[in-house]
């Protein structure tokens, strides 16, 4: 769900806000088809780099105790 979850959200969501804040252009609909352009265009390195660092941290995530999870979830999210 994790890896779903940045993959179909987190990574269209932030290449469309870096294309707004990156281009010269004030024209929305630019942002949004220049933004998942280079989503689209770099899916498979991100996709592969999002496995690599997120599936080991999920499966230390959820091996540590409880009260351990949200620190060891911080750091990894610091490390990204």
């Amino acid at each position: 769900v994790d890896l779903a979850v940045l993959t179909f959200i987190y990574l269209p969501t932030f290449y469309v806000f870096k294309a707004g804040v990156f281009s010269s252009r004030t024209d929305p609909s630019a942002w949004l088809s220049s933004g998942l352009d280079n989503y689209s265009t770099n899916f498979a390195k991100d996709e592969f780099d999002l496995i690599r660092v997120w599936a080991p941290a999920d499966l230390v995530c959820f091996s540590v105790p409880l009260y351990l999870r949200l620190p060891v979830r911080h750091v990894v999210s610091f490390v990204w």
